[in-house]
């Protein structure tokens, strides 16, 4: 696909992914006031991931230039040559030689319900050259502030405001550790503010504010809704893009992360949010028929005809 000629710069963690089944379900070990327990668990593989990564990688399938910022550790070398394999731009990610590269741990029952734990690593490190000045205001068409930690993440949002770029916000995972008045911040000044249904919950509460209300903060609301698809809400109108149906279902992790950068693409080629949610919706499925984050693959005359089979309507 056609190139864009302006980074999107991606801010979020780039983290080796352990990925295990579990063939129960969690409901039937967790018990209610009791969250001492233990899984055997199988098939454990390590991929390439993290939210940084996951979304730069899917963006750089649908022909944009991603830009990714964050900080990594010592063992970062193999990573990074998948990265550059894949000619995603590497230049802006540093690395802390005192620390390991962030590591997810994530679990799937058979309801393809999953648990996490996450290892930070040498995010916690912050380094003088971590800014979107080193990019440059010129060479910036959109910053996608998914997950890191808060601190950081805040940095972006104060640095996006002062320099007039417009930023997507994903708190994600992160959202119960923000300070609620910068957490409120970074949601009424976002452009497109992008949860799924229990973070939209958790926002509300932690912003102490009625969930309609909060809709109207940023620009774009976007709830995603796995099967059924998402909502959106953008100048005062409200509707729902459904989800495409799978050819099969391997591994749901990263498919979040997959419809974000469908939706950028789809927005840096100049469509309506309704029409860059459906880019976002295909490019979900096509993660969740993949194992691992960053495993799918399409061309684009395979990607144009099964968007016009799945929405009736060409790319």
């Amino acid at each position: 696909m056609a190139e864009s000629s302006k980074k999107v710069v991606v801010i979020g963690a780039i983290a080796y992914d352990h990925v295990m089944d579990y063939s129960g379900l969690f409901e039937d070990v967790i018990m209610p006031d009791s969250y001492s327990f233990s899984l055997s668990t199988l098939n454990r593989q390590v991929f390439y991931g993290g939210c940084g990564g996951n979304i730069a990688y899917s963006l750089r399938l649908l022909g944009q230039d991603p830009a990714i910022i964050t900080v990594v550790g010592k063992d970062f070398e193999e990573y990074k040559n998948w990265l550059e394999k894949n000619k995603i731009n590497t230049s802006y990610i540093h690395v802390d030689k005192n620390h390991m590269t962030a590591s997810a741990f994530i679990v799937t029952d058979k309801e393809e319900k999953q648990i996490t734990f996450f290892d930070p690593g040498a995010m916690h490190a912050r380094l003088p050259e971590h800014n979107l000045a080193s990019v440059g205001k010129e060479n910036i068409s959109w910053v996608m502030i998914a997950p890191d930690l808060p601190p950081s993440m805040m940095q972006f949002v104060e640095e996006a405001i002062e320099l007039d770029i417009p930023y997507i916000f994903d708190p994600a995972q992160q959202m119960g550790i923000f300070d609620r008045a910068d957490l409120f911040k970074a949601v009424k000044k976002s452009y497109m503010l992008i949860v799924n249904e229990y973070e939209a919950k958790l926002l509300s509460n932690m912003l102490s504010m009625p969930l309609e209300e909060i809709t109207k903060l940023p620009k774009i609301y976007i709830e995603t809704h796995g099967a059924r698809g998402c909502r959106v809400r953008a100048d005062g109108t409200e509707y729902y893009v459904k989800a495409v149906q799978p050819n099969k279902i391997v591994d749901p992790t990263g498919c979040g992360d997959a419809f974000r950068a469908g939706v950028i693409a789809g927005m840096e080629r100049g469509f309506d949010i309704e029409k860059a949610c459906k880019m976002g919706a295909l490019m979900a499925v096509y993660a969740l028929e993949a194992m691992g984050c960053q495993s799918h693959s399409f061309d684009e005359k395979d990607f144009a005809r099964r968007f016009q089979k799945s929405f009736g309507e060409e790319l």
